[in-house]
């Protein structure tokens, strides 16, 4: 097994203790998520999964795997992605059908913002073949720092102002058509190689133009963008961003406003 993979195994048997204390939530006894997951074909005495919900041991590889496959295979666990983004977004329509949500909830819960970007990244939807990742500052910056760690990879975020020390500070404009007015990102050229691999990750997408200005800047980096990846979309005017970039793009969940 090479490092990587023994890092991936490790942290995967980590979220598994995460999960199985999330999942817990949904039933009323031990015995009955037992029962559970025996009917998902996975055999686990009360006293061991009393002990992997409580963090007091980690399972073996092969159970990790069948334990995974369980948790995120029935809906009975409560651990979808839509659910899970639910229950940590507040979602509110206006008279005029305009939405507007807050994710204060998510950013500041890290085991939900976890298990999601886990959920994404188990399912293939965010790839784990990756040199970098990049947010725009501020709130994408807790969903990218959290993805960093489960992938073992740097994570940048592009600034709206030249730090200090920065010595070739590469920009790109962000369109703002709803403000009237032209705003710019960057990094220093240091922090992203050329031909690196960069994943771009945001909490949410409105219009695209902040994630368009990424995918630009790792572009002028000499980098790669290899996908999009965003925890909540509002409305519809993002979605011509893929056509816009030639990045694939991943919504995680859609809010669609009322016409």
């Amino acid at each position: 097994m090479s490092s990587a993979e023994s890092y991936r195994d490790a942290q995967e048997k980590l979220m598994t203790l995460n999960l199985l204390q999330m999942a817990f939530k949904e039933f009323n006894t031990l015995e009955s998520m037992r029962a559970a997951l025996e009917k998902n074909g996975v055999e686990v005495s009360v006293a061991n999964l009393s002990r992997y919900v409580n963090g007091k041991a980690i399972p073996k590889s092969k159970l990790k795997d069948s334990l995974l496959e369980a948790l995120t295979q029935d809906s009975e666990f409560g651990l979808t992605i839509e659910r899970l983004i639910n229950k940590h977004i507040i979602e509110d329509v206006d008279e005029f059908g305009n939405i507007r949500i807050s994710n204060l909830y998510l950013l500041n819960d890290s085991k939900a913002l976890k298990a999601i970007l886990f959920l994404a990244m188990y399912q293939k939807i965010i790839p784990l073949d990756i040199d970098k990742i990049i947010t725009a500052e501020v709130d994408g910056i807790p969903v990218a720092m959290t993805l960093a760690h489960l992938l073992n990879v740097d994570c940048i975020y592009a600034r709206k102002k030249k730090p200090l020390g920065a010595e070739n500070f590469i920009t790109a404009d962000i369109q703002t058509a709803s403000l009237g007015r032209v705003e710019t990102v960057g990094v220093d050229e240091k922090f992203i190689r050329r031909q690196e691999k960069v994943l771009i990750v945001d909490d949410v997408i409105r219009s695209g133009s902040t994630q368009t200005a990424l995918v630009e800047l790792v572009r002028r980096c000499g980098a790669t963008p290899v996908k999009v990846v965003i925890i909540a979309g509002i409305g519809a005017r993002w979605e011509r961003i893929t056509e816009w970039n030639r990045v694939e793009l991943e919504v995680l969940k859609v809010y669609t406003e009322k016409s």
